[in-house]
């Protein structure tokens, strides 16, 4: 599939430039329908095919532009009830920042076909029960209630609304949890309650939420995507100076290097910045563990590779380490769900059993996550291994 995987990232880098696309001969257009589905870009797909005579298929082209009516309709609704929603936020006196893809969707050429599955918002922590009761009241059903994030959902409408932004640190080289729980020093009012993040620090954010994704099974097309678009639209107005300080202190240079070269071979959007680059043989696997997996690095990938390549290039693979680590995680892995070990550490054989139980729904995925994890092939493991330090993770 590597013609039709290069052949759409040459679409979408000619989408966000609004530049013409070369016509492929070679494209199998429907193998192009498959990629563009697990990377959520259907829509976009659609959108050049009706700009553009590129499409030979009659029939993938008449489902693909469907699929891009039928995304700008989706997502229109969704904005017009997300902004209803800060509206709301808005006349309870409760300050919330907006983020992430309902942000970024803002500086794409069509911002209805920047899909995204929730809507994530941030609130301070003293707002959490008038926020919960709030979405309560208006309907909204209650999904998930962690402390840093509680998950809403209201027919098509899904919400994320955080109290933190970095709920696990992406690995032990710096402290991510900390740096992001300064996030309101960082943000700047639309009104009186609504406020975004300075476009340096949404920057930062963004990177290292990919960080988190790739260290933990994959990130897709779409947020290098985002990357892309934020370089293009606020490459000479950012203070790059800064912005380099603060990966330094993040530890993630060489990997925003990675990212940067992926936003400029990938899509053709180069960054102001200087960065480091890896070699073509590098990217190349780069590109083939992007693109095998999907949006958010679920599809059709190994979960037990995925599990066991949390280890530096000399650390052996363990596998009871790392059953051992699964079963009975150390407190500071787990106290952002279970807050009362944050002063109470030697409560954790007592958040061991919570979690057992409130998870207990999950025990037919986790006895088969920990049965591949027992049969994993070693020599995959390193190879992942050593590509993640490769781009800098």
């Amino acid at each position: 599939m590597e013609t039709e995987c290069r052949y759409l990232l040459h679409l979408l880098g000619a989408y966000i430039r609004k530049e013409t696309p070369e016509i492929s001969a070679d494209a199998d257009w429907q193998k192009l329908i498959q990629l563009a589905q697990i990377h959520s870009v259907t829509g976009i797909l659609g959108y050049m095919t009706m700009k553009h005579p590129i499409c030979p298929d009659a029939q993938a082209a008449a489902f693909l532009r469907s699929g891009c009516r039928n995304t700008v309709a989706r997502f229109a609704q969704r904005s017009i009830q997300a902004e209803a929603l800060s509206k709301t936020l808005e006349q309870a006196g409760i300050d919330h920042i907006l983020m992430k893809g309902y942000v970024l969707r803002e500086l794409y050429p069509v911002p209805e076909l920047r899909t995204f599955n929730d809507i994530d918002i941030v609130i301070r922590p003293a707002d959490r029960q008038r926020s919960d009761e709030l979405m309560v009241s208006m309907g909204f059903q209650r999904h998930t209630d962690w402390e840093p994030v509680y998950s809403y959902f209201r027919g098509n409408e899904l919400y994320e609304i955080h109290t933190e932004i970095m709920e696990v640190d992406v690995s032990d080289r710096a402290d991510y949890k900390g740096y992001f729980r300064n996030m309101w020093e960082h943000a700047e009012p639309v009104s009186p309650h609504s406020f975004r993040f300075t476009p340096e620090f949404h920057f930062l954010y963004l990177l290292t939420h990919i960080a988190k994704h790739v260290h933990g099974s994959g990130a897709g097309i779409r947020m290098y995507m985002d990357v892309a678009v934020f370089v293009q639209h606020y490459g000479k107005r950012l203070d790059w100076t800064w912005i380099r300080e603060q990966l330094r202190l993040l530890k993630l240079e060489a990997f925003a290097g990675t990212v940067l070269t992926a936003a400029e071979s990938w899509f053709g959007v180069s960054c102001p910045m200087e960065h480091g680059t890896p070699d073509q043989e590098v990217m190349e696997q780069f590109l083939a563990f992007t693109m095998e997996a999907g949006t958010f690095g679920h599809h059709n990938r190994d979960e037990a590779l995925t599990a066991l390549k949390h280890g530096g290039q000399a650390e052996p693979v363990s596998r009871l380490h790392h059953l051992l680590r699964e079963t009975f995680p150390k407190a500071q892995t787990i106290e952002s769900r279970y807050t009362y070990l944050q002063d109470k550490p030697w409560l954790l054989p007592a958040a061991w059993v919570h979690r057992l139980v409130k998870n207990r729904d999950k025990l037919g995925l986790r006895t088969r996550k920990m049965k591949n994890i027992i049969s994993a092939d070693e020599t995959e493991v390193w190879e992942l291994r050593k590509l993640m330090g490769d781009i800098g993770l």
